[in-house]
């Protein structure tokens, strides 16, 4: 018995070397790409919408309509700092992020960049690439992360699920 035991110490202190030798054990928000942080609430792209629509307060805009991928419904909410499309999988189903797009300078990225950040501090953040047309995307999980650039200055960014 006193073997036994020893043994199965033995195996998870092996196991918790291993695992700190490889870098730790992926968080769920890891794997599902980018994060957007408001008011202490983040989400990930189809993560549940629940807590940040309840910390952004009413919109200033909501549009409904039916939704062509599930038998739910897709939503949009228009906040004064961000715009932020949801859906669900049933009329009124647990609804979920699809995209977010910054309206203001007042909201920013989880690593800092917000509108009329400048390219390099973009490519400080997220690494250097070659933008199209003045659109560099990064991918990350289930999430793509834009910013469009116009001279040197970043116009508009926006979360897309993928």
């Amino acid at each position: 018995m006193k073997k036994e035991l020893g043994r199965w110490v033995s195996r998870l202190i092996i196991l918790a070397l291993v695992v700190v030798m490889l870098g730790g054990v992926k968080t769920e928000a890891a794997s599902k790409g980018y994060v957007f942080k408001y008011k202490g609430v983040s989400v990930t792209m189809k993560g549940n919408a629940a807590k940040l629509i309840k910390k952004a307060g009413k919109p200033l805009k909501k549009k409904e309509s039916k939704s062509c991928a599930y038998k739910g419904m897709d939503r949009v909410y228009q906040y004064k700092n961000f715009i932020l499309a949801t859906y669900s999988k049933s009329k009124k189903g647990k609804q979920y992020v699809n995209g977010i797009k910054f309206r203001t300078k007042k909201v920013a990225t989880k690593e800092g960049i917000r509108l009329g950040s400048s390219l390099n501090d973009v490519f400080a953040k997220y690494g250097q690439k070659k933008g199209k047309f003045g659109v560099y995307t990064y991918k990350k999980g289930k999430c793509k992360l834009q910013f469009e650039i116009t001279d040197g200055k970043v116009t508009t960014i926006q979360y897309v699920s993928r």
